[in-house]
């Protein structure tokens, strides 16, 4: 049998109680984590480590998805630079390395690492792999994490920076947005160089330059009263940026509601188009709070801009804005899935024939006051469930989520369930809010009830930024062009992203803004099928999805 050496630690390990020696019922500096649907018992062993006298053990019965792990806590390094990560362990089944990144934020970014095989074992074997830290990486930990019934010891941990390999440290980024920190000012003392104010509707609203900022000494300020329709806003002026390419929008927040983010593309034709980014959530009035999500540039978008804008009374202040090129972490492969809303009679003819005609499957979600009790529809409902397609709920009335008392809204959201559920005679475990209106609140009792939520914030549902109760989309429009539906085909595929695709009626008459031409129907199923992405319902491709977080 071979000699393993003995455990030893470099003096740069950067990991606290690497051989878990130190703690009471839990080593000092190490967590427990689990997640899906799965069963974890999890053990701090005595008398029963690698060449030292403790380890952890994680038990897994049960195993529908998810993972189960010990870890230790996250530790600071240096971004863009390359570490060396061991441990010995012993297991009863392959196991699998995940680095985790936090930013300055502490939003985690995940990716498997390279390590030897971590092979089922019942004597100990060292585990290693190289790990590159991100340009956003400030502090890192890794997960040695069992996703299958059975069980998983480790012990002896290392952590250290590999100086053959590590280049030299980058310049600072350079945000690609003018005078982000607001400190300039130049020729009007009441606002900052390279920033315009806006609104419109029936408001009153009021603009600030503050001498007060998250850094420095400056910020913006916008407060609305007597509102009754239309926004304002600070935007920063538009800037040029790669087409086709990802960036990453960040900025500081205070504020007494829930602002919106918007991306604004002005476009080579001269039209504006307006990319919806999830909403921040209100944090009273005297923090600070961190906001930052991902967007793309079209390949006809001659500038961008991006904004916090009100449309409520209320106030909203903002400081040290960003913009930087992303990379997006994607899956083992792309997939596409196509969901229709509300739940048009006229679908049943115009989608139903040229989806099964295509071998695609869709998922259709349902606001149940257009079937229930309507003679045809719940026959309807049934058509797309007997040839394979998924059932979603979308409430009962169609109500914005945010205006509603929790009683209304936990009968939205648990009658058009019962109803759907009672209609296929099987479980309907997903959720599309109307609008794409929620917010933390909401989302909290989506989750009493269902697997996840499909909102419409824009975008590509990726490892780095994966949300089940705030999966990302595109909207269909009546204005969606062939070329404009390729790209994000295209995308995708070379992301190895999830594309969810929102469409409501699909008409052979004159379709309205949310509506969907049948002959342009037709045009984006081909494009679909010419693609050769894989398509899934939006349950199977959790399903998928899932387990590879």
């Amino acid at each position: 049998m071979a000699v393993i050496a003995p455990a030893t630690f470099a003096a740069d390990n950067l990991i606290a109680n690497p051989s878990v020696e130190t703690g009471n019922t839990q080593p000092t500096n190490w967590q427990t984590n689990k997640w899906g649907q799965l069963n974890a018992t999890f053990t701090y062993k005595k008398n029963e480590g690698y060449q030292s006298s403790r380890s952890v053990r994680v038990d897994v019965s049960n195993y529908k998805d998810g993972d189960a792990k010990w870890y230790f806590d996250a530790v600071n390094v240096q971004a863009n630079t390359t570490y060396t990560f061991s441990d010995f362990y012993r297991s009863s089944v392959a196991t699998k390395a995940v680095a985790v990144s936090y930013d300055a934020a502490g939003t985690p970014t995940y990716f498997d690492i390279a390590v030897n095989q971590a092979v089922s074992t019942t004597n100990w074997k060292q585990l290693t792999g190289k790990i590159k830290t991100l340009a956003s990486t400030k502090k890192l930990s890794v997960f040695h994490v069992i996703e299958k019934n059975g069980w998983l010891q480790i012990d002896s941990a290392s952590l250290t920076k590999d100086e053959s390999t590590t280049p030299p440290p980058p310049p600072p980024p350079t945000t690609l947005v003018p005078n982000p920190s607001l400190e300039q000012s130049s020729g009007n003392p009441a606002k900052p160089t390279s920033w315009l104010t806006n609104s419109w509707g029936t408001n009153t609203p009021k603009f600030e330059y503050l001498s007060e900022g998250h850094t420095g000494n400056k910020s913006v300020k916008v407060t609305v009263n007597n509102y009754q329709d239309g926004d304002a806003k600070w935007y920063f002026e538009p800037q040029a940026l790669e087409r086709g390419k990802d960036y990453r929008f960040s900025t500081w927040y205070k504020t007494n509601t829930t602002p919106n983010v918007v991306v604004w593309y002005t476009k080579d034709d001269g039209t504006d188009q307006y990319f919806g980014l999830p909403r921040p959530e209100p944090n009273g009035t005297t923090n600070w709070q961190f906001y930052s999500d991902t967007f793309s540039v079209p390949q006809d978008a001659a500038a961008v801009s991006v904004f916090f804008f009100i449309n409520s009374n209320g106030w909203v202040q903002t400081d040290d804005y960003s913009i930087e090129p992303h990379q997006f972490t994607g899956f083992n492969r792309p997939l596409v899935t196509l969901t229709f809303d509300d739940g048009f009679e006229e679908n049943v003819n115009t989608v139903l024939p040229k989806l099964n005609a295509a071998n695609i499957k869709s998922t259709q979600c349902y606001a149940t006051e257009f079937i229930e009790g309507i003679p045809g529809q719940p026959q309807n409902v049934l058509a797309f469930k007997n040839s394979g397609h998924e059932i979603c709920s979308h409430t009962v009335s169609h109500p914005p989520l945010t205006s509603l008392p929790l009683n209304q809204l936990t009968y939205e959201l648990t009658h058009s369930k019962q109803y759907l559920e009672s209609v296929i005679g099987t479980s309907v475990t997903n959720f599309a809010s109307p609008y794409g209106d929620y917010n933390a609140a909401v989302n909290n009792e989506i989750k009493k009830y269902y697997r996840s939520h499909r909102t419409v914030d824009e975008g590509y549902n990726s490892i780095d930024n994966f949300n089940p109760y705030r999966i990302r989309v595109q909207n269909m429009l009546a204005t969606t062009t062939l070329a404009e539906f390729q790209s994000w085909l295209n995308k995708a595929k070379a992301d190895k992203t999830w594309l969810v695709l929102v469409y409501h009626r699909v008409t052979p008459g004159t379709p309205g803004e949310f509506d969907t031409a049948e002959s342009d129907f037709v045009k984006q199923l081909n494009a679909v099928v010419a693609s050769g992405l894989t398509v899934k319902t939006y349950n199977a491709a959790l399903d998928e999805l899932m387990p590879q977080l």
